[in-house]
């Protein structure tokens, strides 16, 4: 009753007839408070506990909202699931993740050091990157007809093999990039060429799946994807080689000025990041790679960086990103998967979606002279799937493509690639911090 109550509050709100103070908006916010309180703390909580079996706060932060959501508590008590997280509050927390999201991969392109690691030669990112996009696509469409047959639900057979192929291919770059951060890894040369792989990937998996969106719903056309390429690519051309040297000279100037960055300056910045994460959006290619963009752009001061993670870091660390990797969660459930068929059918989306994309991504860094152990670490990084691979899932199952039991399969596919990448991580790149050999030089290997 409380949450119909909210629900209509907040409908109320969105048509302007609530007032900011009034006691229908003190409803929204005394509902949203309490839900924040359960996220943080339950975060907390579980960060606590995965960091004594080896995980990084971020697979602390995922498993937080899987318990939170229908698989455990919904489970053990769903009437009180659903009266704390009414749907109907649910906008509020995508608006929230969302623009944590951003926050965090413009906070991601700042802390790679593309230039001073990779130098001026890019042909190994792009290599591993396309060829850890294309194999996995390629295996997921030919092998997705055979997974259609063993589900309950009946979904259009087209549609189901794009979005399972995409589903493949995606590699988690926030994700990627907390691991490497709190492993104190973010500056190796292993983690800029992964990311910067990772990277192009992903930004051609996002257009690939925007048009798929639209072919699943019969508007697809070429003369919608084109002209959003064209834009990418006029739009980075003119971040990186027109508005970078002066957003570099202005940045400095301000730091120079007054010894560091003062408050009033990061609004500029915010704004900055917005505008970059809405003119991908309208590219297609979704706000959070705008937000990377700009990241990348400004990357090569340091000074700013530091100051940046000073002062700003620290709220989107804690507030935001707790609330993106747990309350995505919250709308999976990975129950849905019965009897031995089931997990047959599971272990069988594993052994794809692993030999798929971490097998072609080692070929690939081992083709272009990276060392077995260096090629090995590519292969679990580019196989790491997180969070954006259930946005991703929750696409399709938006769109009617992916049944439930599959949807479940996949989440779980998600997380368990998520969860072995910390520890294999920590172990394939112990001693590597220093390295700075380009790509293509045989890296350095200790036992």
């Amino acid at each position: 009753m409380f949450g119909a109550t909210v629900g209509a509050e907040i409908e109320g709100a969105s048509a302007g007839s609530v007032s900011a103070v009034g006691s229908g908006a003190e409803e929204i916010t005394l509902r949203l408070l309490y839900q924040l309180i359960v996220i943080l703390l339950a975060t907390r909580l579980v960060t606590w506990v995965v960091r004594r079996l080896g995980q990084t706060d971020v697979s602390g932060e995922i498993l937080a909202g899987v318990l939170l959501g229908p698989s455990l508590l919904g489970a053990l008590f769903p009437g009180f699931m659903h009266e704390l997280f009414p749907p109907s509050t649910g906008p509020i927390f995508t608006g929230l993740a969302q623009v944590g999201l951003i926050f965090l991969m413009f906070q991601i392109g700042l802390e790679f050091e593309f230039t001073r690691h990779l130098g001026g030669q890019h042909r190994s990112i792009v290599l591993i990157g396309l060829t850890a996009l294309a194999v996995p696509f390629a295996m997921g469409y030919a092998s997705a007809p055979w997974f259609l047959g063993r589900l309950s639900e009946p979904v259009p057979l087209f549609g189901f093999q794009l979005f399972f192929a995409v589903a493949m291919s995606i590699t988690a770059i926030p994700v990627l990039g907390r691991i490497f951060m709190e492993l104190s890894l973010a500056h190796t040369r292993t983690a800029a060429l992964t990311i910067g792989a990772a990277a192009i990937g992903d930004v051609s998996g996002w257009m690939i799946l925007g048009a798929i969106s639209l072919l699943v719903r019969g508007t697809f056309s070429w003369g919608w994807v084109l002209p959003r390429l064209g834009g990418l690519a006029v739009y980075l051309a003119v971040v990186f080689f027109v508005l970078r040297k002066p957003l570099r000279r202005i940045v400095a100037d301000h730091l120079a000025r007054h010894g560091g960055m003062r408050l009033d300056f990061a609004p500029y910045l915010v704004i900055l990041l917005f505008v970059s994460a809405a003119i991908t959006s309208n590219l297609g290619v979704f706000a959070i790679i705008g937000g990377f963009v700009i990241g990348g752009a400004l990357h090569d001061d340091r000074r700013f960086v530091e100051e940046w993670k000073r002062r700003v870091s620290p709220i989107v660390w804690v507030f935001f990103l707790p609330i993106f990797f747990a309350y995505t969660g919250l709308r999976t459930d990975i129950a849905a998967i019965q009897g031995w068929p089931g997990l047959a059918t599971l272990l069988a989306v594993l052994a794809v979606a692993f030999v798929s994309k971490l097998a072609s991504a080692y070929a690939i860094a081992r083709l272009v002279g990276e060392g077995p152990r260096s090629a090995l670490t590519i292969g679990v990084c580019m196989n790491t799937r997180g969070m954006m691979e259930l946005i991703v899932l929750n696409i399709g199952k938006d769109l009617g493509l992916l049944p439930t039991d599959v949807f479940s399969m996949l989440v779980i596919m998600a997380l368990v690639s998520t969860f072995i990448a910390t520890p294999l991580i920590r172990w394939l790149m112990k001693g590597q911090e220093s390295l700075a050999t380009p790509p293509g030089a045989p890296a350095a290997v200790r036992g």
